[in-house]
Formats: C-alpha cells, structure tokens, sequence
C-alpha cells in the first residue's frame, strides 16, 4: 500500500540533507511504503522505475552469477537509497535487493531524482558523497569476499546489518545468510555454529539475535573495522 507522505515524514539520511527548497521539489509526489521481510523489491534484469529511500529496516543487495552463485555485495539503511540505476538510466542490473528488516520508507519517481540532480548543486553534492561512499564499501566488500573466511564475513555482515537496522536481532534462514555471505549452506551453518559456540549469537527458528557484540567483533575481518572507521561528512542542510 502506497500513500502520499508529508513534508516532514522522512527520517532517511539523505533526504534530511535536502534544503528547503528541494523538499518542496522532491517530496510532494513521494509515497511511503511498508515492505516486509523476505519480499523481494528488484530481480535481476528487472528495471526501476523509483528508487527507494528507507526510513527503517535494511535491504541487501545480492549480485547473481549465471551459475547461480550469489552474494551480498552490500546492505543498505536509512543512511542511503535503493535505485542508482533508476537515477542514472543504468538497464537491467545483474542484482536483486531483498528486505532483512521489515522497512518503511518513500519511493521517489526516476525523473523527479533526474530533474532535481540536474537543477539543484545541493542535491547533486549530496548525492555525489553517498555515491562514494557506496563505491568505497562495494571495494572493501569484493576484496573481502576473495580473501576472508565464511565465519568473519557473516561476522561482518551480522554486525552490519544489525546496526543498520537499528535492532539486535534478525528474522533471517540459513539461504538467505548463505546469499549475504556467499557461500554454501552447509558452509555458513558451520560459521554459524562456530559464532554460536564462542556465545556471539543465538539462532533459534528463523530468528538470530546477537548475544554478545564485542565478541562479533573480534570474530569479524578487518573490513567491518575499516567500514566503521571510515568518516561520515554529510553535506551541510541549506535553507
């Protein structure tokens, strides 16, 4: 169900930095909508006419080789947005994106984005910075799936996606760990039982709760470390 949102709705991080007058240009024709866990807003080959602007919850983005392996290549919150192929008329992307956490957010129509990242210096900034950003974790991301372990990765994205989401656990399967991580099934049940025996997580029917965060902290790879030193530099609200 979608439903025009007003003005002062948001509480996405990027749509928070507009100024006044690109609210008044971008929001009206917003709508909000409430995706539940597990659904899945892009298949790959799909186009996107909107692109999405969480205000809760954490969608990942699952690259599928013809193989038919796939891995998250990044997760997103409401520090960022869904749909840079629907703002740069990128056709048919080779990813899916499917809801970890149940999220609430607005969809912005493709040409609405366009007009404003053409007119507006401000949005332009502000979409600039989060494009680097991404690209920055996207490398962090490729390298960390060539080099580290199931175990440090799903320790990774455990920790990343929690916080993202705001939350200290996730209604998540052993596919869909297996999907963020990369691997096979029966190698992620063995990093999650490694994570479990060393008392940094339960799992217990669909349902994984972080038990103790530093210790998944110590058992995840330097890239979680890198992620989180890495300098956040908003770009400053204009009125």
């Amino acid at each position: 169900m979608h439903s025009s949102i007003p003005e002062t709705h948001t509480v996405n991080q990027l749509l928070t930095q507009l100024s006044d007058v690109d609210r008044d240009a971008l929001l009206p024709g917003a709508h909000q909508a409430r995706l539940a866990v597990g659904h899945t807003i892009l298949c790959a080959g799909d186009t996107m006419p909107s692109a999405y602007f969480p205000d809760t919850g954490v969608l990942a983005i699952v690259s599928e080789m013809a193989t038919g392996h796939q891995v998250a290549v990044d997760v997103v919150g409401a520090d960022g947005m869904i749909g840079f192929d629907a703002l740069f008329h990128t056709s048919h992307p080779g990813y899916r994106v499917i809801v970890l956490a149940e999220s609430v957010g607005s969809w912005i129509a493709a040409d609405r984005l366009r007009r404003l990242t053409g007119e507006s210096e401000g949005f332009r900034s502000i979409l600039l910075a989060h494009t680097g950003s991404r690209l920055s974790d996207i490398m962090i991301t490729a390298a960390c799936n060539r080099v580290h372990s199931h175990r440090q990765r799903l320790a990774r994205w455990l920790l990343i996606a929690t916080e993202k989401a705001g939350r200290q656990s996730l209604e998540v399967t052993h596919e869909t760990l297996a999907q963020l991580v990369g691997g096979p099934r029966h190698a992620v049940t063995v990093a999650l039982n490694e994570l479990r025996g060393k008392g940094a997580v339960a799992h217990l029917r669909g349902r994984l709760e972080i038990v103790q965060r530093s210790i998944l902290v110590d058992q995840a790879c330097e890239c979680y470390r890198q992620l989180g030193k890495r300098p956040q530099h908003p770009v400053e609200r204009r009125h």
